[in-house]
Protein backbone atom coordinates (compact mmCIF):
# COMPACT_ATOMS: atom_id res chain seq x y z
CA UNK A 1 0.00 0.00 0.00
CA UNK A 2 2.05 3.69 -1.12
CA UNK A 3 1.89 6.27 1.66
CA UNK A 4 -0.20 8.77 0.63
CA UNK A 5 -0.19 12.65 1.75
CA UNK A 6 -1.78 15.62 0.24
CA UNK A 7 0.08 18.83 0.34
CA UNK A 8 -1.34 22.27 0.28
CA UNK A 9 0.30 24.79 -2.49
CA UNK A 10 -0.53 28.54 -2.61
CA UNK A 11 -3.02 29.24 -5.64
CA UNK A 12 -1.32 30.56 -8.75
CA UNK A 13 1.41 28.65 -8.82
CA UNK A 14 2.30 26.39 -11.72
CA UNK A 15 1.12 23.28 -12.59
CA UNK A 16 1.05 20.42 -10.07
CA UNK A 17 4.00 17.97 -10.39
CA UNK A 18 4.15 14.33 -9.11
CA UNK A 19 7.41 12.94 -7.59
CA UNK A 20 8.44 9.06 -7.55
CA UNK A 21 10.59 7.13 -5.40
CA UNK A 22 11.27 3.45 -5.41
CA UNK A 23 13.08 2.27 -2.02
CA UNK A 24 15.16 5.32 -1.64
CA UNK A 25 16.05 5.81 -5.56
CA UNK A 26 14.01 8.39 -7.97
CA UNK A 27 12.85 7.28 -11.22
CA UNK A 28 12.11 8.91 -14.17
CA UNK A 29 8.24 7.68 -14.41
CA UNK A 30 6.10 9.02 -17.06
CA UNK A 31 3.38 7.11 -15.80
CA UNK A 32 3.40 9.63 -12.69
CA UNK A 33 3.54 12.58 -14.94
CA UNK A 34 0.46 11.81 -16.93
CA UNK A 35 -1.50 11.51 -13.66
CA UNK A 36 -0.38 14.94 -11.89
CA UNK A 37 -1.22 16.45 -15.10
CA UNK A 38 -4.57 15.50 -14.15
CA UNK A 39 -4.37 17.30 -10.85
CA UNK A 40 -5.65 20.85 -9.41
CA UNK A 41 -3.14 23.00 -9.44
CA UNK A 42 -3.75 23.92 -5.96
CA UNK A 43 -3.03 20.39 -4.28
CA UNK A 44 0.24 18.33 -5.04
CA UNK A 45 -0.17 14.54 -4.61
CA UNK A 46 3.15 13.32 -2.81
CA UNK A 47 3.71 9.68 -2.50
CA UNK A 48 6.05 6.97 -2.85
CA UNK A 49 5.20 4.46 -5.37
CA UNK A 50 2.33 5.87 -8.23
CA UNK A 51 -1.08 3.88 -8.87
CA UNK A 52 0.46 3.25 -12.32
CA UNK A 53 3.64 1.73 -11.62
CA UNK A 54 2.10 -0.42 -8.23
CA UNK A 55 -0.33 -1.94 -10.79
CA UNK A 56 0.74 -5.67 -12.28
CA UNK A 57 1.47 -4.92 -16.36
CA UNK A 58 -1.40 -7.88 -17.28
CA UNK A 59 -4.64 -7.50 -19.24
CA UNK A 60 -6.54 -9.32 -16.63
CA UNK A 61 -6.19 -5.62 -14.54
CA UNK A 62 -9.82 -4.30 -13.65
CA UNK A 63 -8.82 -0.65 -14.26
CA UNK A 64 -12.12 0.86 -13.24
CA UNK A 65 -11.93 -0.79 -9.84
CA UNK A 66 -8.13 0.49 -9.46
CA UNK A 67 -9.51 3.92 -10.30
CA UNK A 68 -12.32 3.69 -8.04
CA UNK A 69 -9.53 2.59 -5.43
CA UNK A 70 -7.80 5.14 -5.67
CA UNK A 71 -10.25 7.76 -4.92
CA UNK A 72 -11.49 5.88 -1.96
CA UNK A 73 -7.96 6.07 -1.01
CA UNK A 74 -7.83 9.84 -1.38
CA UNK A 75 -10.96 10.30 0.45
CA UNK A 76 -10.27 7.91 3.31
CA UNK A 77 -6.66 9.84 3.67
CA UNK A 78 -7.98 12.79 3.87
CA UNK A 79 -11.66 14.22 4.29
CA UNK A 80 -11.08 17.73 1.70
CA UNK A 81 -13.19 16.84 -1.18
CA UNK A 82 -11.46 16.29 -4.55
CA UNK A 83 -10.89 18.96 -6.86
CA UNK A 84 -13.44 19.35 -9.59
CA UNK A 85 -10.57 19.64 -12.04
CA UNK A 86 -9.72 15.59 -11.04
CA UNK A 87 -11.33 13.35 -14.18
CA UNK A 88 -11.31 10.58 -12.09
CA UNK A 89 -12.58 8.67 -15.64
CA UNK A 90 -9.96 9.78 -17.54
CA UNK A 91 -7.59 8.84 -14.76
CA UNK A 92 -9.25 5.23 -15.19
CA UNK A 93 -8.36 5.00 -18.23
CA UNK A 94 -4.68 6.25 -18.27
CA UNK A 95 -4.26 3.60 -15.99
CA UNK A 96 -5.92 1.52 -17.85
CA UNK A 97 -3.44 1.99 -20.63
CA UNK A 98 -0.51 1.74 -18.70
CA UNK A 99 -1.02 -1.27 -17.27
CA UNK A 100 -3.05 -3.21 -20.46
CA UNK A 101 -4.00 -1.70 -23.53
CA UNK A 102 -0.26 -0.45 -24.48
CA UNK A 103 0.91 -4.17 -24.32
CA UNK A 104 -1.98 -4.99 -27.47
CA UNK A 105 -0.67 -2.54 -29.50
CA UNK A 106 2.91 -4.00 -30.40
CA UNK A 107 3.63 -7.36 -31.93
CA UNK A 108 7.47 -6.79 -30.90
CA UNK A 109 8.31 -6.96 -27.09
CA UNK A 110 11.13 -5.08 -27.95
CA UNK A 111 9.34 -2.02 -28.53
CA UNK A 112 6.53 -1.88 -26.07
CA UNK A 113 8.63 0.57 -23.90
CA UNK A 114 7.83 2.85 -26.53
CA UNK A 115 4.25 2.62 -25.95
CA UNK A 116 4.61 2.45 -22.37
CA UNK A 117 7.14 5.67 -21.82
CA UNK A 118 7.43 7.38 -25.06
CA UNK A 119 3.89 7.77 -26.39
CA UNK A 120 2.12 8.90 -23.32
CA UNK A 121 5.02 11.41 -22.97
CA UNK A 122 4.51 12.87 -26.36
CA UNK A 123 0.80 12.91 -25.66
CA UNK A 124 1.13 15.38 -22.72
CA UNK A 125 2.69 17.87 -25.68
CA UNK A 126 -0.09 16.79 -28.55
CA UNK A 127 -3.48 16.73 -27.13
CA UNK A 128 -4.84 14.69 -29.92
CA UNK A 129 -2.57 11.73 -29.35
CA UNK A 130 -3.65 12.01 -25.29
CA UNK A 131 -7.38 11.29 -26.80
CA UNK A 132 -6.72 8.41 -28.81
CA UNK A 133 -5.00 6.69 -26.06
CA UNK A 134 -8.05 7.51 -23.90
CA UNK A 135 -10.38 6.15 -26.66
CA UNK A 136 -8.42 3.07 -27.38
CA UNK A 137 -8.09 2.42 -23.17
CA UNK A 138 -12.10 2.89 -23.39
CA UNK A 139 -13.06 0.39 -26.35
CA UNK A 140 -10.89 -2.26 -24.91
CA UNK A 141 -12.47 -1.84 -21.63
CA UNK A 142 -16.05 -1.56 -23.61
CA UNK A 143 -14.70 -5.10 -24.85
CA UNK A 144 -14.30 -6.75 -21.52
CA UNK A 145 -17.10 -5.41 -20.43
CA UNK A 146 -20.91 -5.85 -20.88
CA UNK A 147 -24.39 -4.39 -20.25
CA UNK A 148 -24.53 -0.61 -19.58
CA UNK A 149 -20.87 -0.43 -18.73
CA UNK A 150 -20.24 -1.79 -22.04
CA UNK A 151 -22.36 0.98 -23.31
CA UNK A 152 -20.90 3.67 -21.08
CA UNK A 153 -17.42 2.94 -22.12
CA UNK A 154 -18.32 3.05 -25.98
CA UNK A 155 -19.79 6.28 -25.78
CA UNK A 156 -16.55 7.20 -24.14
CA UNK A 157 -14.07 6.00 -26.70
CA UNK A 158 -15.84 7.25 -30.21
CA UNK A 159 -16.19 10.61 -27.90
CA UNK A 160 -12.19 10.70 -27.25
CA UNK A 161 -11.85 9.51 -30.96
CA UNK A 162 -13.84 12.28 -32.56
CA UNK A 163 -11.59 14.67 -30.50
CA UNK A 164 -8.16 13.01 -31.61
CA UNK A 165 -9.66 13.67 -35.06
CA UNK A 166 -10.67 17.00 -34.51
CA UNK A 167 -6.78 17.59 -33.41
CA UNK A 168 -5.25 15.51 -35.73
CA UNK A 169 -7.10 18.19 -38.81
CA UNK A 170 -5.90 20.79 -37.44
CA UNK A 171 -2.00 19.56 -37.57
CA UNK A 172 -2.20 17.42 -40.85
CA UNK A 173 -1.27 20.27 -43.05
CA UNK A 174 1.37 21.08 -40.53
CA UNK A 175 3.45 18.08 -40.23
CA UNK A 176 6.96 18.66 -38.87
CA UNK A 177 9.70 16.87 -36.77
CA UNK A 178 7.57 17.97 -33.50
CA UNK A 179 4.66 16.12 -34.14
CA UNK A 180 5.40 13.44 -36.39
CA UNK A 181 5.66 11.33 -33.48
CA UNK A 182 2.45 12.22 -31.97
CA UNK A 183 1.02 11.68 -35.69
CA UNK A 184 2.53 8.38 -36.11
CA UNK A 185 1.51 6.93 -33.00
CA UNK A 186 -2.29 8.21 -33.51
CA UNK A 187 -2.72 6.94 -36.79
CA UNK A 188 -1.75 3.28 -35.24
CA UNK A 189 -3.70 4.05 -32.51
CA UNK A 190 -6.87 5.05 -34.83
CA UNK A 191 -6.04 1.65 -37.06
CA UNK A 192 -6.68 -0.37 -34.04
CA UNK A 193 -9.57 1.37 -33.07
CA UNK A 194 -11.22 0.81 -36.40
CA UNK A 195 -10.36 -2.99 -36.36
CA UNK A 196 -11.63 -3.34 -32.78
CA UNK A 197 -14.63 -1.39 -32.85
CA UNK A 198 -17.25 -3.62 -34.72
CA UNK A 199 -15.81 -6.45 -32.63
CA UNK A 200 -17.07 -4.41 -29.81
CA UNK A 201 -20.40 -2.70 -30.96
CA UNK A 202 -21.95 -6.17 -32.91
CA UNK A 203 -22.49 -9.96 -32.11
CA UNK A 204 -20.39 -11.48 -34.64
CA UNK A 205 -23.74 -12.79 -36.61
CA UNK A 206 -24.69 -8.95 -37.37
CA UNK A 207 -21.42 -8.63 -38.97
CA UNK A 208 -20.74 -8.36 -42.50
CA UNK A 209 -16.90 -8.56 -42.38
CA UNK A 210 -15.64 -7.93 -45.56
CA UNK A 211 -17.55 -4.44 -45.78
CA UNK A 212 -16.68 -3.82 -43.01
CA UNK A 213 -12.64 -4.43 -43.44
CA UNK A 214 -13.72 -2.17 -46.77
CA UNK A 215 -14.77 0.94 -44.35
CA UNK A 216 -11.84 0.48 -41.72
CA UNK A 217 -9.75 0.98 -45.25
CA UNK A 218 -11.75 4.12 -46.37
CA UNK A 219 -11.12 5.50 -42.91
CA UNK A 220 -7.53 4.47 -42.55
CA UNK A 221 -6.80 5.96 -46.24
CA UNK A 222 -8.15 9.45 -46.24
CA UNK A 223 -4.64 10.81 -44.79
CA UNK A 224 -2.47 8.31 -46.98
CA UNK A 225 -0.23 11.03 -47.55
CA UNK A 226 0.09 12.36 -44.46
CA UNK A 227 1.11 9.11 -42.96
CA UNK A 228 3.62 8.28 -45.35
CA UNK A 229 5.70 11.79 -44.63
CA UNK A 230 5.08 10.84 -41.09
CA UNK A 231 6.86 7.18 -41.57
CA UNK A 232 9.65 9.19 -43.19
CA UNK A 233 10.01 11.50 -39.97
CA UNK A 234 9.76 8.95 -37.67
CA UNK A 235 12.51 6.88 -38.88
CA UNK A 236 15.17 9.61 -37.83
CA UNK A 237 13.99 9.94 -34.19
CA UNK A 238 13.08 8.33 -30.75
CA UNK A 239 10.22 5.85 -32.14
CA UNK A 240 12.54 4.66 -35.13
CA UNK A 241 12.19 1.24 -33.86
CA UNK A 242 8.50 1.23 -34.84
CA UNK A 243 9.47 1.42 -38.54
CA UNK A 244 13.01 -0.29 -38.98
CA UNK A 245 13.08 -3.30 -41.28
CA UNK A 246 14.62 -6.27 -40.15
CA UNK A 247 16.65 -7.33 -42.90
CA UNK A 248 17.58 -10.68 -41.40
CA UNK A 249 16.99 -13.65 -43.07
CA UNK A 250 13.09 -14.84 -42.24
CA UNK A 251 11.70 -16.48 -38.87
CA UNK A 252 9.74 -18.45 -40.54
CA UNK A 253 9.69 -20.67 -44.10
CA UNK A 254 8.44 -17.88 -46.82
CA UNK A 255 7.09 -19.36 -49.06
CA UNK A 256 4.47 -16.22 -49.90
CA UNK A 257 6.88 -15.50 -52.65
CA UNK A 258 6.06 -18.63 -54.77
CA UNK A 259 1.73 -17.45 -53.47
CA UNK A 260 2.78 -13.61 -54.76
CA UNK A 261 4.33 -15.17 -58.23
CA UNK A 262 1.58 -17.18 -59.02
CA UNK A 263 -0.97 -14.23 -58.50
CA UNK A 264 1.00 -11.89 -60.58
CA UNK A 265 1.09 -14.47 -63.49
CA UNK A 266 -2.99 -14.95 -62.71
CA UNK A 267 -3.66 -11.48 -63.28
CA UNK A 268 -1.38 -10.83 -66.58
CA UNK A 269 -3.40 -14.27 -68.00
CA UNK A 270 -6.67 -12.20 -66.84
CA UNK A 271 -5.92 -9.46 -68.63
CA UNK A 272 -4.96 -11.06 -71.75
CA UNK A 273 -7.85 -12.55 -71.67
CA UNK A 274 -10.68 -10.01 -70.86
CA UNK A 275 -10.06 -6.09 -71.79
CA UNK A 276 -11.63 -4.96 -68.84
CA UNK A 277 -9.65 -7.02 -66.62
CA UNK A 278 -7.68 -3.55 -64.50
CA UNK A 279 -4.52 -5.69 -64.85
CA UNK A 280 -3.00 -1.85 -63.14
CA UNK A 281 -4.46 -1.72 -59.72
CA UNK A 282 -4.26 -5.68 -59.23
CA UNK A 283 -0.52 -5.12 -60.04
CA UNK A 284 -0.31 -2.24 -57.54
CA UNK A 285 -1.87 -4.48 -54.58
CA UNK A 286 -0.20 -7.54 -55.45
CA UNK A 287 3.20 -5.65 -55.58
CA UNK A 288 3.10 -3.75 -52.23
CA UNK A 289 1.43 -7.05 -50.60
CA UNK A 290 3.98 -9.26 -51.69
CA UNK A 291 6.53 -6.96 -49.75
CA UNK A 292 4.12 -7.20 -46.42
CA UNK A 293 4.80 -10.59 -46.61
CA UNK A 294 7.79 -10.82 -46.61
CA UNK A 295 8.42 -8.15 -44.04
CA UNK A 296 6.03 -10.72 -41.93
CA UNK A 297 7.85 -13.64 -42.55
CA UNK A 298 11.48 -11.39 -41.17
CA UNK A 299 8.84 -10.20 -38.12
CA UNK A 300 8.57 -7.10 -39.21
CA UNK A 301 6.54 -4.69 -36.68
CA UNK A 302 2.57 -4.02 -36.78
CA UNK A 303 3.17 -0.79 -38.84
CA UNK A 304 4.96 -2.31 -41.68
CA UNK A 305 3.42 -5.59 -41.59
CA UNK A 306 -0.15 -5.01 -41.47
CA UNK A 307 -0.99 -1.44 -41.83
CA UNK A 308 1.28 -0.17 -44.66
CA UNK A 309 -0.63 -1.86 -47.38
CA UNK A 310 -4.09 -0.14 -46.40
CA UNK A 311 -2.24 2.95 -47.37
CA UNK A 312 -0.40 1.41 -50.32
CA UNK A 313 -3.72 0.05 -52.38
CA UNK A 314 -5.28 2.11 -54.94
CA UNK A 315 -8.60 3.68 -53.92
CA UNK A 316 -9.92 1.46 -57.07
CA UNK A 317 -8.95 -1.91 -55.60
CA UNK A 318 -11.34 -1.11 -52.63
CA UNK A 319 -14.55 -0.38 -55.19
CA UNK A 320 -13.30 -3.65 -56.51
CA UNK A 321 -13.60 -5.17 -53.28
CA UNK A 322 -17.19 -3.88 -52.46
CA UNK A 323 -18.25 -4.86 -56.16
CA UNK A 324 -17.55 -8.82 -55.10
CA UNK A 325 -15.13 -9.02 -57.80
CA UNK A 326 -13.58 -12.87 -57.95
CA UNK A 327 -9.60 -11.77 -58.29
CA UNK A 328 -10.05 -9.01 -56.30
CA UNK A 329 -10.93 -11.50 -53.31
CA UNK A 330 -8.27 -13.65 -53.88
CA UNK A 331 -5.70 -10.76 -53.57
CA UNK A 332 -7.59 -10.14 -50.41
CA UNK A 333 -7.63 -13.51 -49.56
CA UNK A 334 -3.79 -13.62 -49.30
CA UNK A 335 -3.57 -10.32 -47.03
CA UNK A 336 -5.59 -12.17 -44.39
CA UNK A 337 -2.40 -14.10 -44.16
CA UNK A 338 -1.31 -11.01 -42.17
CA UNK A 339 -4.34 -10.29 -39.86
CA UNK A 340 -4.45 -13.57 -39.30
CA UNK A 341 -0.60 -13.43 -37.37
CA UNK A 342 -2.21 -10.91 -35.05
CA UNK A 343 -5.10 -12.85 -34.33
CA UNK A 344 -4.10 -12.89 -30.87
CA UNK A 345 -4.67 -9.31 -30.00
CA UNK A 346 -8.00 -8.43 -28.43
CA UNK A 347 -8.77 -5.78 -31.98
CA UNK A 348 -8.23 -8.26 -34.34
CA UNK A 349 -9.54 -11.42 -32.72
CA UNK A 350 -11.32 -13.38 -35.61
CA UNK A 351 -11.56 -10.87 -38.38
CA UNK A 352 -9.08 -13.74 -40.43
CA UNK A 353 -11.65 -16.48 -40.24
CA UNK A 354 -14.48 -14.22 -40.55
CA UNK A 355 -12.72 -12.90 -44.02
CA UNK A 356 -11.87 -16.22 -45.66
CA UNK A 357 -15.40 -17.53 -45.11
CA UNK A 358 -17.15 -15.04 -46.31
CA UNK A 359 -14.41 -14.94 -49.28
CA UNK A 360 -15.23 -18.20 -49.70
CA UNK A 361 -19.01 -17.76 -50.04
CA UNK A 362 -18.35 -15.73 -53.59
CA UNK A 363 -15.63 -18.14 -55.18
CA UNK A 364 -16.58 -20.24 -57.39
CA UNK A 365 -14.66 -24.14 -56.69
CA UNK A 366 -12.12 -22.84 -60.04
CA UNK A 367 -11.47 -19.49 -58.06
CA UNK A 368 -10.87 -21.37 -54.14
CA UNK A 369 -8.05 -23.45 -55.55
CA UNK A 370 -6.28 -19.66 -56.10
CA UNK A 371 -6.33 -19.49 -52.53
CA UNK A 372 -4.83 -22.89 -51.22
CA UNK A 373 -1.53 -21.33 -50.30
CA UNK A 374 -3.96 -19.34 -47.82
CA UNK A 375 -5.61 -22.31 -46.38
CA UNK A 376 -2.54 -23.93 -45.51
CA UNK A 377 -0.79 -20.55 -44.11
CA UNK A 378 -3.85 -20.31 -41.68
CA UNK A 379 -5.06 -23.77 -41.12
CA UNK A 380 -8.79 -22.33 -41.86
CA UNK A 381 -11.11 -24.43 -43.88
CA UNK A 382 -14.21 -22.75 -46.26
CA UNK A 383 -17.04 -23.93 -44.65
CA UNK A 384 -19.41 -25.37 -47.37
CA UNK A 385 -22.63 -23.26 -48.71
Amino acid sequence: MPVWRIQRIPSGTGPCECKCQRIRRRISCPSCEILSRSMCSRIRLVYLLPLACLLPRSPSVESHHLASQYTDMMTTINPVSLPKELNIQELELMVQWCTATYRSISRNDAVEWIWHAVIPREAMHHPFLMHGILALSALHLAFTSGGATKESYLMTARSHRRQARMGLAKVEANLTESNSNAVFALFNILIVFAFALPLTENPPGDQNPLDELCEVFRLTRTSADTITTAINLVSEGAMKQLVEFDDKPPRMPDTSRLAIMSLSRMNASLGMQNPEHEKEVYDTAIQHLGASLDKLARGGEIMLVAFQWIFQIPPRFIDLLRERRPFALIVLAHYVVIIHSLRGHWWMGEWAARLISHIGQHLCAESKQSINWVLDATGYCIPPL
